[in-house]
């Protein structure tokens, strides 16, 4: 369900990524600018309010860093919000999970630091 966390993500994203579309299915927005990334606030795992997945290929492309660089970012970002994640096995993203305001920030500024230097 869309929730406060969900939509203070999205705003937070917006510096980064530009304005993002609503899926068809509802459950999420995706940032098409830069590559592909997707935030969600349904088929997450329990206890996240929202749910960023990133395409690692097409971003580190687009923002000229590498794919190994990006994947560690995911992993620091998850271990520092020590949150479980749903992974669509389809797309197989990675994810981060999102449970507080203090996660949106955390995560928005260690993706900055990477992705806009």
């Amino acid at each position: 369900m869309q929730n406060v966390i969900f939509d203070n993500t999205i705003a937070e994203l917006k510096t980064i990524f530009g304005t993002p579309r609503h899926l068809v299915s509802k459950n999420g927005v995706r940032f098409q600018r830069n590559g592909s990334v997707t935030v969600y606030h349904e088929e997450i795992a329990p206890g996240n309010s929202a749910e960023i997945a990133l395409n690692v290929q097409a971003l580190a492309s687009s923002f000229g860093v590498t794919p190994l660089s990006l994947n560690k970012l995911v992993n620091e970002c998850n271990a520092m919000t020590g949150r479980a994640v749903e992974i669509n096995k389809r797309q197989n993203w990675p994810r981060i999970g999102i449970a507080s305001e203090e996660h949106v920030l955390l995560v928005k500024q260690r993706l900055s630091a990477l992705l806009l230097r």
